[in-house]
């Protein structure tokens, strides 16, 4: 199955029925959806051109800058749209940036993949989307399991407790909530979803096993990398809010 520009400009009558139903049902969202359809159809394009440069060219140096660009990215998003006391962006940045390079670093050891621009940038574009959903949703659970257990914190700090002690409980539900749509997706595909890698190869004319075997090593590649990024993000995020002595800081009191 081949698609052109002309496929794409037919598939915009699937947009104008998002904007329909927005206005009628005055949701008040066209605005975001118009916006975010021209911004996407730029990208991808930019993305497609700049990714033949980089395959075409094949290159250690240009592949760890495409990646680290993408982590970039990806932590300034996670970051910049939690209101938190802690600095989002350079923890999601760190965190996102070590589960990266390590799922990627273990799977060319190991021998899954080679160093070819045409499996670490996808797969790391994979890994990096799906750590990102995770940081973001750890930093602004953690932030939300201090200011509503503001008094409970408190009380374990007076009775003695490290800091570490005092946010134990909230540490792990932030946690396991920020790997629930990674453990949802887990759950479910194959028999609800077929994920973005196996229908792209079975679109691309791959044979399905192929593809369900490529699909499974993505599915243990994200497991991986999110839980790496959650656990990062919690660890160090959870210590912008309290001083050295083990004290809630002042913005916090």
């Amino acid at each position: 199955m081949t698609q052109n520009f002309y496929h794409v400009l037919i598939s915009l009558a699937l947009v104008a029925v998002a904007l329909g139903i927005s206005w009628y049902e005055k949701i008040r969202v066209e605005k975001d959806i118009a916006i975010g359809t021209l911004r996407a159809f730029i990208q991808l394009v930019a993305i497609g051109y700049a990714l033949e440069f980089i395959f075409d060219l094949n290159k250690l140096w240009l592949i760890l800058l495409t990646i680290l660009v993408m982590v970039m990215a990806g932590a300034h998003t996670a970051g910049s749209r939690t209101k938190t006391l802690v600095p989002g962006v350079r923890i999601s940045a760190f965190s996102i940036g070590v589960g990266t390079f390590f799922t990627l670093g273990s799977m060319l050891i190991l021998g899954i993949i080679t160093i070819d621009p045409k499996y670490v940038i996808p797969l790391g574009g994979m890994i990096i989307g799906n750590s990102m959903n995770a940081s973001a949703l750890a930093l602004e659970r953690i932030d939300s399991e201090v200011k509503n257990k503001k008094a409970e914190i408190e009380q374990a700090l007076a009775l003695g407790a490290t800091a570490c002690q005092a946010l134990s409980r909230s540490y792990k539900i932030t946690v396991r909530a920020s790997m629930i749509p990674t453990l949802n997706l887990m759950k479910v595909v194959g028999l609800v979803q077929l994920p973005g890698a196996m229908t792209g190869m079975i679109l691309a004319g791959a044979s399905p096993l192929s593809a369900v075997l490529i699909q499974i090593i993505v599915i243990y590649m994200l497991i991986s990398a999110v839980t790496i990024t959650a656990v990062i993000t919690t660890r160090i995020a959870q210590r912008g809010y309290f001083t050295k002595a083990h004290q809630l800081v002042e913005r916090m009191v």
